[in-house]
This record gives structure tokens, C-alpha cells and sequence, in this order.
């Protein structure tokens, strides 16, 4: 079903690709004792977590960190009705921090790689900050998509959402574990043609240190994701999706991302 009002050249690959990029290569929150709290057996942060932890298809309440700047290439196989590949291309960065204050993330998004390059975008701000910290952290974090639009982008309407995003651990057995994440939330634009509010949630583990998966209700369609890092190769990773996995809108497809990040973009 095509989403009418919407041009099918428009592909608006979102950011969650790299939101989950971030995560998987432990940029994301820390697990750590919390030095105002109760001591606690200390588990590792994301960053020397053995596995490659993942939640796409939704917005997740964690940001890059400060200084850190990221790019997405985005490939899908499906836009609106046409069966036909196009792309899309993110550039960002993090400020700030939701450990501390508040973190931010800024994000450009190039719509579409068919026709002009550039021709098409928007850009995207989020905000973060740690309400709960410990074992388990908890993150809000809120986003306002669809800013100042151009090219066949002005179609899209200005979104807002607010989410919870949540950090536990499953331990299956003494010295082994799994990460987990959750996000639940709740959007102005997510469906009927991103003409009404809907909820949104998911769930997302790290299963191997180079393989993480997660499933997500985006507010009208179940999406399917998986995350792959490469040993040797730093501040980079493939995600890939299912998107509309059970077809229910009639738009099943396929999306693959490939995303670099690296930090110190404020370094002096």
C-alpha cells in the first residue's frame, strides 16, 4: 500500500541505523557502578562488552557522545509502491552529555541518492539524558524530525517523539551474559502516511561480539534487524532490516546501512 501524499522517489531512511551503530560499537551509555549509589558487582561498560548490541527500526533515548561524528549510506529495495533500489545519506554529530547534563545529537539527512544528489533532506536534533544509572541505566530522550526541509522532502510533515530506552542484562549462566535493550515511545507522525501519532517499541540483544538482533513495532509495521561488526576494522558497522516484515501494508523490504563513526571532531 502506498502511503498517499508521499512521492515514491522519497526514501526517508532514518537515523535508527546509526543510533544502533553507536551502541554496538560501545559508544553508547556505561554500565557502570554508579558512585552516588550502592556499590554493586561491577559489570563491563558497552565498550568491552563481548557483544554487539543492536535495536533498529525505532528511535532509541541514547545519542553520540560528545564529539563524536557519524555518516550512514542507507540502501532499500522498496519506495512507496515502486519496486526499485535507492539510498540515503546521514551526516552527525554528538554534543554535550546525558551522563552529566543533557546530550544532543544533530543529524543532516540527504533523502534520496536517485537524481540531483542533495536535492532532497531534512535535518533531525535528539536529546538524552540518563534518569536512572547502575546496572541497569535508563535513558529519556525526545527528537524533533522533518526541520527545515527542501526538495521533495517539504512533503514531510515536522515530527516529535518521546521514548524511554532501557539497559538490562540477561545472564544465562556464571560469567555469561547477554545485553539487552528496550525502547518504548511515542511519536506525532508515524502512521496512516505520517499523518498520526502512534506508539512505538522494541527489543534488541547483542548475541556474539560481532552479531546483534532486535524486532520493533514502528507504530503500523513489525521490523526485523541485525547488526554485524568486522574484527580489526574500528568505527564501523552493516546493519540490515526487514522492514513491513509481515507485509501488512503491502511494503515489505529490504534496507542495508553502512555506518562510520569516529570521535574527536572538537579535539584541539
Amino acid at each position: 500500500m502506498k502511503r498517499p501524499g508521499f512521492p515514491d522517489r522519497l526514501c526517508r531512511i532514518s537515523m535508527h541505523a546509526l543510533a544502533a551503530g553507536l551502541i554496538g560499537l560501545g559508544l553508547g551509555p556505561a554500565w557502570a557502578e554508579d558512585p552516588d549509589g550502592p556499590a554493586l558487582p561491577p559489570l563491563p561498560s558497552l565498550a568491552q562488552s563481548p557483544k554487539n548490541l543492536t535495536l533498529l527500526s525505532v528511535s532509541s533515548a541514547t545519542v553520540a557522545p560528545h564529539g563524536m561524528w557519524f555518516a550512514s549510506l542507507g540502501l532499500t529495495s522498496k519506495r512507496g509502491a515502486v519496486n526499485d533500489w535507492d539510498g540515503s545519506l546521514a551526516l552527525g554529530f554528538g554534543l554535550g552529555s546525558a551522563e552529566d547534563a543533557i546530550g544532543l545529537q544533530l543529524t543532516a539527512n540527504v533523502t534520496s541518492l536517485t537524481g540531483g544528489f542533495g536535492d532532497s533532506g531534512y535535518f533531525q536534533i535528539n536529546a538524552s539524558r540518563r534518569i536512572v544509572a547502575g546496572r541497569a541505566p535508563l535513558y529519556l530522550g525526545a527528537e524533533a524530525n522533518g526541520l527545515g526541509t527542501w526538495g521533495q522532502a517539504d512533503v514531510l510533515p515536522v515530527g516529535a517523539k518521546v521514548m524511554l530506552t532501557w539497559f538490562p542484562v540477561l545472564e544465562t549462566a556464571p560469567g555469561n551474559s547477554y545485553p539487552l535493550m528496550f525502547t518504548a515511545g511515542y511519536g506525532s507522525h508515524l502512521k496512516n502516511g505520517l499523518r498520526d501519532p502512534a506508539a512505538f517499541f522494541g527489543a534488541g540483544i547483542g548475541i556474539t561480539r560481532n552479531f546483534g538482533a532486535s524486532v520493533s513495532w514502528t507504530g503500523e509495521t513489525v521490523d526485523l534487524g541485525a547488526s554485524f561488526t568486522i574484527d580489526g576494522i574500528d568505527g564501523f558497522n552493516i546493519t540490515t532490516e526487514v522492514n513491513d516484515a509481515t507485509d501488512r501494508l503491502g511494503s515489505r523490504r529490504f534496507t542495508i546501512s553502512f555506518n562510520f563513526f569516529r570521535p574527536g571532531l572538537f579535539r584541539s
